[in-house]
Formats: C-alpha cells, structure tokens, sequence
C-alpha cells in the first residue's frame, strides 16, 4: 500500500477506534472546539454589549462598541478550521467533520447577520431615530419632537418578558411607537430630558418617574 493509500484508508488501532491519518492534529481541533464553545458560554453573561456615545454638531449618536462583533467573527473561522483537520482524516472523523460543517455555517450565518447589522440611536434637539436592521435595509422609528405634546413609556405584551415602547402623541392626536430595546433603554434619560426642554409634557410610570423599573434596573448595569 503506497502513501496516498494509506491516507486516505481508514485504520483501527488494537481497540477498534479509528487511528487518524495525522494524529497531532486531532488534539488542536479539540481545543479549537473547546475555545469555540467557551466563547459562546462567556458571551451568555458578557451582558449588554459597551455603547460608544459621540457627539456631532448638535447630535448625540449611540453605535455599539465593534469590539462586541468580533468574536461573532472569530467563531467560524475556528469551527472552520476544526471541520476542515477532521476532513483530513479517515473512517469515523469524517462525520464530525460534517458536523462542524454544520455549525459553521450555522455560526457563520449568525456573525453575517450580526456584522451587518448597524443598530444605533441618534438624538438632536428637535427629534430621535431609532433604527435597526441591515445597513442595506435599515429600519427607522423616529419622533419628531417640534410635534410631539406629551411623552411616555407603554409597557405592552412581549413572548417571554413585558416589553416597553416611547410613546409621543401629536397635538393632533397622531400616536408614534418606538421600541425601546438596545441603544433605546441607555439613550432614555437624555431623550426625556432633550423633550422637557422642549416644554413637552413627560408621562410617569407606575414608580412615580418617567422610566419604569425594569428599565432603571438595564441603566443601572
């Protein structure tokens, strides 16, 4: 049996498992891996994502910190490599290969989503705009406080948690939702206090201020 043969064979060591075709390259994808899932679990208690606050002109602008992305990023490329050592190998490693295959690209789809994402909140002293979504299609909520009379926070039904919404009613009576999730919940105290300075009248919540306590106790994280 010539070299390129006994690559691509699978053999069995005295026990019956597989014995791979470059064994010093079994135990990096493993830490490759290990790193991979750690990384996921450390994310689940990394909390809110740090905010940069920049000041244009007049404006104030909420954007994420990039440094959170960067681990989204580094994800499949780690799961990547795991797939592509285990491809190199015979018998059994194979199907793990096609497994972080899967979680590749599963991952991968997860950092594209996220990388093109462009959340931030702009403040000027005549309005706010909230948006989200894609930077090639983004979504924007907006108030437009030269119109807005009063000013208040809504609780309404979420799937698993009350949500919260910035309510602004018009002199007219047209009503204006924006979501408060993200950027929103950190950007609050300043948007109420751009909208009394406006002489716009601020509803109060059950607590007796403006902010509920579900969203004092995210501004105090």
């Amino acid at each position: 049996m010539n070299d390129v043969e006994e690559k691509t064979t699978a053999t069995v060591d005295d026990y019956g498992n597989p014995t791979p075709v470059y064994p010093m390259l079994i135990p990096l994808v493993r830490i490759i891996v290990v790193v991979a899932f750690v990384m996921i679990i450390a994310l689940q208690f990394s909390g809110t994502p740090s905010l940069n606050v920049a000041t244009k002109g007049d404006s104030t602008v909420y954007t994420e910190n990039l440094s959170f992305k960067l681990p989204f990023i580094i994800f499949p490329v780690l799961t990547g490599i795991g797939a592509f050592i285990f491809a190199l190998q015979p018998g059994i490693y194979r199907f793990f290969a096609a497994a972080l295959v899967a979680m590749t690209a599963w991952l991968a789809f997860n950092a594209f989503d996220i990388v093109s994402s462009n959340p931030n909140v702009t403040l000027t002293p005549t309005s706010v705009t909230r948006e989200v979504g894609t930077k090639a299609k983004p979504i924007r909520h907006s108030i437009d406080f030269t119109k807005t009379a009063y000013l208040y926070i809504d609780q309404v039904p979420g799937s698993r948690e009350p949500k919260h919404e910035l309510v602004a009613i018009a002199a007219d009576g047209a009503e204006t939702r924006v979501p408060i999730s993200g950027m929103m919940r950190f950007a609050l105290p300043q948007i109420l206090e751009t909208a009394s300075q406006r002489n716009i009248i601020i509803g109060e919540s059950e607590n007796g201020s403006a902010i509920p306590d579900a969203l004092q106790r995210d501004l105090s994280k």
